[in-house]
């Protein structure tokens, strides 16, 4: 299953997001921006909801002929990992969106700075999950841009959508990006929803007291204008990773796309930097301010 509000960074474990997604998670946890720690709210707010109009809006832009053609090409040069196996059809012939669109929800840096009243996990876009004719799955993020809504990242597999639907009515499922751990927020109870999750809350969760707790103490010291920020280290990527994605950069028509990074590219053998030029291409036609990105390790 960054770029924009700091949204999908990872190379970390299960995902070769691009590191231009690092940057994406980093703006989701705000971890490049700062604030003072404050007593933590014992019962913060639900976080907002996105309303039905921006859930609609975000989808219009995912399922755009210019979108569909960018995940056309994505797929053309993705692994098939999940799915359907390589080479059996899929119900559709063609690439097409399935189930719902739904808001992504990232940890607040407001409630890991111990702002009172700061909800746990704000939305930061809305993701579509995308079938290919072979049944391999991608991300669609789109955001409400000074233009309106875009189409601002697409990355291979379908953690968004999956997650939420784990999480049910009943919950907010969000991302600690910096450990790629999602988890699903019921009342004042934070749940894990995968491996990641449970090694920091424990497979029956904890209280948003305790993951405040948590959360305080990993990244209170790594917020907006920090040092850790300032050298580079945003979303939990050092100062090589940094200068990797800025070497992975690709420009076209005043347009930024990040591509693949050497590391992703490395993970894929020698026709990575074939692969991430192909993309760099598609990401110029649909005026992608995200990145392509795959994972490379999907669901643990």
């Amino acid at each position: 299953m960054t770029p924009v509000i700091g949204i999908k960074a990872d190379t970390v474990p299960r995902t070769a997001r691009a590191f231009g997604c690092a940057a994406l998670a980093a703006a989701a946890l705000g971890l490049c921006g700062a604030g003072a720690a404050a007593a933590a709210t014992p019962a913060p707010p639900a976080p907002a909801a996105l309303s039905t109009a921006q859930l609609t809006a975000g989808r219009a832009a995912a399922g755009s002929d210019a979108t569909l053609k960018v995940l056309d090409d994505f797929f053309a040069h993705a692994p098939s990992h999940g799915g359907a196996a390589a080479g059996h059809a899929a119900k559709d012939d063609t690439t097409h969106l399935s189930g719902d669109s739904v808001a992504v929800y990232a940890l607040n840096p407001d409630f890991v700075s111990g702002k009172a009243g700061a909800p746990v996990a704000r939305a930061g876009y809305v993701a579509t999950k995308a079938v290919s004719a072979t049944g391999q799955t991608a991300s669609v993020w789109s955001r409400r841009t000074a233009d309106g809504w875009k189409v601002v990242n697409i990355a291979s597999g379908s953690d968004e959508t999956d997650y939420a639907a784990r999480a049910g009515g009943d919950g907010t499922a969000f991302r600690e990006p910096q450990i790629n751990a999602w988890y699903v927020l019921r009342g004042d109870r934070v749940l894990p929803l995968n491996t990641e999750a449970k090694a920091t809350v424990g497979a029956a969760g904890e209280s948003v007291a305790a993951y405040y707790a948590h959360v305080h103490s990993a990244y209170g010291d790594k917020l907006p204008g920090s040092s850790y920020a300032r050298e580079g280290y945003a979303g939990g990527f050092g100062t090589a990773a940094a200068k990797a994605a800025a070497g992975s950069k690709s420009t076209a028509t005043g347009n930024t796309a990040a591509t693949t990074t050497a590391t992703t590219s490395a993970a894929h053998g020698p026709g990575g930097s074939t692969t991430a030029a192909a993309l760099a291409g598609a990401a110029a036609l649909l005026g992608l301010t995200g990145v392509l990105a795959r994972r490379r390790l999907l669901r643990r």
